[in-house]
């Protein structure tokens, strides 16, 4: 009997702390400092080595940079017009931390971004100018 209550006590803390997850992954991530690049509230962690690797193979793509238009602040959380083409990231050994299925980038200005497939919503974002970058 006190097997069987100590098992429910349990699956009703993990269940409890379900919701907060989530949150002390993000605070984790911050507390180790945010990769060089970020965006301020970000949803996705990258790691600095991560992010130089995926910048690194962006650029070399030589994707034409894009003009962000009027009214739209290029940083994480912003939703990214129609009219702004995503491209592909393709699965190569040195690009596995982004999922291609859920992500795609573009160039705009000069800051590249990470957008959500399912949404368009900018959750990552690396700057030529990285103090202006992690303004925002």
């Amino acid at each position: 009997m006190k097997k069987a209550f100590a098992g429910v006590a349990m699956a009703a803390i993990f269940v409890a702390m379900a919701p907060v997850a989530p949150a002390l992954g993000a605070a984790a991530g911050a507390a180790a400092g945010a990769p060089a690049g970020a965006t301020a509230g970000a949803a996705l962690l990258i790691a600095p080595a991560d992010a130089t690797r995926l910048k690194t193979w962006i650029t070399d793509q030589k994707t034409p940079s894009v003009a962000a238009p009027a009214g739209l602040t290029v940083a994480a959380g912003a939703t990214l017009p129609a009219t702004i083409m995503t491209h592909k990231i393709a699965v190569a050994p040195a690009i596995t931390v982004v999922d291609p299925a859920k992500y795609e980038y573009a160039v705009i200005g000069d800051t590249i971004v990470l957008v959500q497939v399912s949404d368009r919503k900018i959750v990552y974002a690396i700057c030529e100018d990285e103090n202006r970058c992690q303004s925002h």
